[in-house]
């Protein structure tokens, strides 16, 4: 139930909310391959430098954006190298602030 709500309340871009879970924005925009976009965002999880660190699962990539919103940087391109990812599932970052992908 907790992965179709996501993904519904992720539709139109992603949702940052508080621990009420009071909506507070969102930020992204569907499909076109480009630095604020999203296709089929799998996974999402903060570092602890306050980042939103998102599993952009079609594009083949990791995407990081600020705390409002603002794209910061991606990593990984579809393939089967080294920093390549094919369709990644699920990103989370340790306490070292290691961002760790599962492809």
């Amino acid at each position: 139930m907790w992965r179709s709500l996501f993904r519904q309340f992720l539709v139109k871009g992603y949702g940052v909310a508080r621990d009420e879970l009071a909506f507070v924005r969102t930020f992204g925009s569907d499909d076109t391959p480009g630095r604020g976009s999203f296709r089929s965002p799998t996974s999402i999880c903060m570092d602890r430098d306050d980042h939103i660190v998102v599993a952009d699962s079609d594009h083949h990539r990791i995407v990081v954006a600020r705390r409002d919103g603002t794209f910061a940087r991606t990593f990984g391109s579809q393939g089967a190298a080294l920093g390549r990812f094919n369709s990644p599932c699920g990103v989370c970052v340790n306490t070292a602030g290691l961002i760790i992908v599962a492809d």
